[in-house]
């Protein structure tokens, strides 16, 4: 009993004292894990991504993917100094993108095959949703929130190997589940406004997640093609989101574009 009062302690000390802020939102989360070490598990995965998926050289794509990458992380650079930016386009039918801490992103060529991406401003919607998620470091909270859920255990996996080699109880997928859609509309709000710093009209991501209601229809459908461990917002959800930010983008696109001239 005493072992496990000093266990929980130890972990409301920790909780209290590991706390960071995301930008853009504000919102106060916990950040237990390092940049080093999350960096150090997404640049190997990467790295196996790119060893094992097929590398898209289509220029357009590849093109608008440069464009975009290197406006958009220069925008971000204060929320991501460090970062060591690397844009691949993958040969995946997959309406799919993703960024990982340390600057790499992928985007599979689905999105534009399936008519979802038709512009580099479309892309910069898409892209800058997913370094949204990185920024506000959702992985570092996921891996966080995971361990405090595991109360006296986290505090020996932490001594012994790190959040990063914790294997998650399937258990805690409800809760998980539940971050996991908050995190898809904080991200979203995040992202709109970095396309928009960048020069990218926001409304672009309004009509990405237009063409993205329409291909997934009906909230019933929806859920049926998703994985039942996750419970990301649907595309129509996600839009009422995008439309009340959309006042404060414009303002800041509008300020973007002044700087341009």
């Amino acid at each position: 009993m005493k072992l496990r009062m000093i266990a929980i302690a130890s972990l409301v000390a920790i909780t209290f004292s590991s706390c960071s802020t995301v930008p853009v939102t504000g919102r106060r989360q916990l950040n237990l894990m390092s940049d080093t070490e999350v960096v150090k598990m997404t640049k190997v995965a990467f790295e196996q991504m790119k060893a094992q998926m097929p590398i898209s050289r289509d220029p357009r794509m590849n093109d608008w993917l440069l464009n975009v990458g290197e406006r958009i992380s220069q925008q971000v650079f204060w929320d991501m100094p460090l970062a060591e930016w690397e844009f691949v386009v993958f040969e995946n039918p997959d309406v799919n993108a993703f960024a990982m801490p340390g600057g790499k992103v992928g985007v599979h060529t689905g999105l534009f095959k399936e008519g979802i991406v038709n512009s580099e401003e479309e892309l910069a919607a898409v892209v800058s949703h997913e370094i949204a998620h990185v920024t506000a470091r959702h992985t570092h909270e996921k891996l966080s929130q995971a361990g405090v859920l595991q109360a006296g255990s986290t505090i020996t996996s932490m001594a012994t190997g790190g959040l990063g080699n914790m294997i998650l109880n399937p258990s805690l997928s409800s809760n998980m589940a539940s971050w996991d859609r908050a995190k898809e509309s904080e991200a979203d709000r995040i992202g709109i406004m970095y396309m928009a710093r960048a020069g990218y009209n926001p409304n672009a991501a309004i009509k990405v997640m237009e063409k993205m209601a329409d291909k997934y229809g009906t909230e019933a459908t929806y859920r049926a093609q998703q994985d039942p461990n996750v419970s990301h917002p649907h595309p129509s959800e996600r839009l009422d989101g995008l439309h009340a930010q959309l006042a404060e983008a414009m303002e800041a696109y509008e300020k973007a574009k002044e700087m341009q001239f």
